[in-house]
């Protein structure tokens, strides 16, 4: 991909270079979700407790302990729900990922093209804006397929639903728009800051691991548009390649990546677990057509019952599967996006190769 920079029909390449950072990232997303599923239906399992059960008045399919392990809650599901129902809800969830991640990536290059320097470089604060600012719009975006995705891995609540319009349909039609948006306050909470501070994690990770290894760095397909030269005060948002010599090129770069990913989602998830699990509750806690709110309402009255009714541990429900999620989902991410953009930029560049006469 050329650079923005190109005084040669700059405009007419801005285009083609946006739909490449979306198609790349609803790519990444759709596998990493397809890979992923089972897990995000384990953690929401979890994340059903059984004094949540009773709080709300379900007779949940599956019989659960009330801190059963990952173990035990994925044996549970296929044992009661057939490996079928490891992928439930995975239509939403993959409409989801696909939209969302290619938003990200589409709104992270813009983004970090305004806040980048002359030189080409982010500064930490840049690079936690950008993280955050892009994942907050995806998730305002997208928060009514994130409310149908919870519901419907539930096998309490996807039994009311026939696939994602009727789902949306039932929901405004029995708690209004705002149930569409059930849980938003968390979600926001959750993923703006793990976003930032994964972004700051994985660029610094990748640009140590890329040195350890004696990898050439270069520009990421994120910042291509942006000035090669270095700063050594800034953090870069740099690609790391192998010099031709070096015949496993492509597979350390993808081993980079990978662990770069892994790293940063997993020390984001640490600290962002109470959030998922408050955003849960509230998007699987349906508001009343009378106007009467939930238990779940927001956020302090989730937390507060959170507490009371079921101990700090709570605010912990389904953290295995989905730091084991975050990690896997990161790396994966990341590392199918690097690689998608670069095929998808070279059939770009071979679409418009001029034809010999």
């Amino acid at each position: 991909m050329a650079p923005l920079g190109n005084v040669t029909s700059g405009k007419q390449k801005r285009a083609p270079k946006t739909f490449i950072t979306f198609l790349s990232g609803a790519t990444s997303g759709c596998i990493s979700t397809l890979a992923l599923q089972p897990l995000d239906v384990v953690k929401t399992r979890m994340q059903m407790s059984a004094a949540y059960n009773r709080s709300v008045h379900l007779q949940p399919a599956l019989s659960l302990q009330p801190n059963s392990s990952i173990f035990e809650t994925f044996r549970g599901i296929v044992h009661q729900d057939r490996v079928s129902g490891l992928w439930r809800g995975v239509a939403p969830s993959i409409l989801r990922n696909t939209m969302g991640v290619g938003l990200y990536f589409m709104t992270l290059n813009a983004i970090t093209a305004r806040l980048s320097s002359p030189d080409g470089s982010l500064s930490h604060v840049a690079t936690l804006a950008s993280g955050a600012g892009s994942r907050s719009l995806a998730v305002v975006l997208l928060c009514p397929l994130s409310v149908i995705k919870t519901r419907m891995e539930t096998v309490e609540y996807s039994r009311m639903y026939n696939g994602i319009a009727h789902a949306m349909r039932t929901i405004v039609a029995q708690e209004g728009i705002g149930g569409l948006f059930s849980g938003l306050v968390p979600a926001v909470l959750r993923d703006a800051p793990f976003s930032a501070m994964y972004m700051l994690i994985y660029l610094r990770a990748k640009q140590t691991l890329g040195q350890a290894v004696g990898l050439k760095e270069n520009r990421s397909s994120i910042m291509r548009s942006v000035a090669p030269q270095a700063s050594t005060n800034s953090l870069h948002l740099q690609k790391t390649e192998i010099p031709a010599k070096v015949t496993s090129t492509k597979g350390l770069t993808m081993a980079v990546n990978f662990a770069s990913g892994a790293m940063g989602g997993g020390l984001a998830t640490l600290l962002t677990q109470p959030q998922d699990v408050i955003k849960t509750r509230m998007q699987l806690s349906m508001r009343h057509s009378d106007g009467t709110p939930s238990r779940y309402s927001n956020v302090w009255e989730a937390s507060r019952r959170l507490f009371n009714e079921e101990g700090l541990y709570a605010f912990f429900r389904g953290s295995s599967p989905r730091f084991l999620k975050r990690i896997l989902g990161s790396a994966i991410t990341w590392m199918v996006f690097e690689e998608a953009n670069t095929l998808y930029s070279n059939i770009l560049k071979k679409t418009n190769e001029p034809t010999a006469s």
